[in-house]
């Protein structure tokens, strides 16, 4: 954060039902197979979200075409065989393969560049180039533990207590073919962060954590620490995403060295996460349900105790990501005017 910074950088994402409900746009198979469609759909969304919210900064009247790629955070979890399930409103989702013991057994890592649908990716990142002669955008790899539960499927957590060596094999596989596969997508755009957040900087590497608020710190550090530690080492810079309250490894995450940036979900206790992780920059997220639900007076005060509780206000970042059809437009501009005009007043007051 530079120092001359007036407010802490906030920012709002719409869900993909926001989209389909109130515009009609799309994130079925199209949108991630045909780039020219997903170029244009993005530059409608700019010019949507500058007709309906460019009064609290968001979107832009004369966007350009942005040559990007994407494929949520189903590439590599197709790539282990599961069946891919595209949605008008909602992202790809990825239904668990549930290999058997004897199949994970004789798994290896896979030829990430010649794996479809990788092959597809690459196809489109060579037309993009040649068509604009860039490309940007990036590949979510999801996160290690996310990967082995589609491989697997929650058979994995049994395994932790009755079949630990098979456990570690599958996440080992899993470190090491997301590593392939960010290295590639590093070489080609130069960026990683944002098919996870738009709130890191965009060439850092941020691992995508959702399951792992399912399980206890215990868990966490005999079984996916390990392998957290070799990526951050592999992918400086590096940060986590966690969905939901981080509470239940934070103690676990202050052991992972190399880490810049954490993003934790609601309800999480802000103040221990800085105690055991003073250096790191924080991107604290705003509950969608709550976005949804509640009314103006609420969200302020929600964001009102993310400042209050996430300082030093240099090291602190407030998104609300998947904000759902539905969403009050006065709780975005709520959110994004509390979240500038308050932290704005507690940095002049030294905070």
């Amino acid at each position: 954060m530079t120092k001359d910074l007036q407010h802490i950088p906030v920012s709002v994402g719409m869900y993909a039902n926001w989209w389909w409900k109130n515009y009609g746009i799309s994130y079925n198979k199209q949108y991630y197979y045909d780039p020219d469609y997903r170029i244009e759909a993005q530059m409608k969304q700019q010019k949507i979200l500058y007709e309906r919210f460019g009064d609290v900064g968001l979107g832009n009247p004369n966007p350009e075409p942005n040559p990007f790629i994407d494929y949520g955070m189903a590439l590599l979890p197709e790539m282990f065989g599961c069946e891919i399930t595209f949605f008008d409103d909602a992202l790809p989702w990825a239904n668990p393969a549930n290999l058997s013991e004897e199949e994970v057994e004789k798994l290896t890592v896979p030829d990430v560049e010649h794996s479809h649908p990788m092959t597809e990716i690459i196809r489109q990142m060579d037309y993009l180039e040649q068509k604009y002669g860039r490309v940007t955008g990036n590949i979510n790899t999801t996160g290690i533990l996310n990967l082995a539960l589609k491989i697997r499927g929650d058979q994995l957590y049994v395994d932790f207590f009755e079949n630990p060596e098979l456990a570690h094999k599958l996440m080992n596989i899993c470190l090491e073919s997301i590593i392939k596969l960010a290295n590639y997508v590093r070489k080609r755009t130069g960026t990683l962060a944002s098919s996870v957040t738009p709130m890191a900087p965009p060439e850092m590497y941020i691992l995508p954590n959702c399951t792992v608020a399912q399980i206890s710190n215990d868990a966490y550090e005999e079984f996916v620490l390990p392998y957290e530690l070799k990526l951050a080492e592999a992918m400086q810079s590096f940060g986590i995403h966690h969905c939901g309250s981080v509470d239940n490894v934070v103690v676990g995450y202050s052991k992972v060295k190399n880490m810049q940036f954490i993003e934790v979900g609601p309800k999480s206790d802000l103040r221990r996460v800085r105690e055991l992780m003073p250096d790191v920059f924080i991107n604290a997220r705003i509950d969608p349900v709550r976005m949804l639900k509640c009314t103006p007076a609420e969200i302020e005060q929600d964001v009102k105790y993310l400042i209050d509780n996430g300082g030093p206000l240099n090291k602190l970042s407030i998104d609300a990501v998947g904000v759902d059809y539905g969403t009050p437009d006065e709780n975005v501009r709520v959110m994004l005017n509390t979240a500038k005009s308050y932290s704005a007043e507690k940095m002049k007051a030294g905070f």
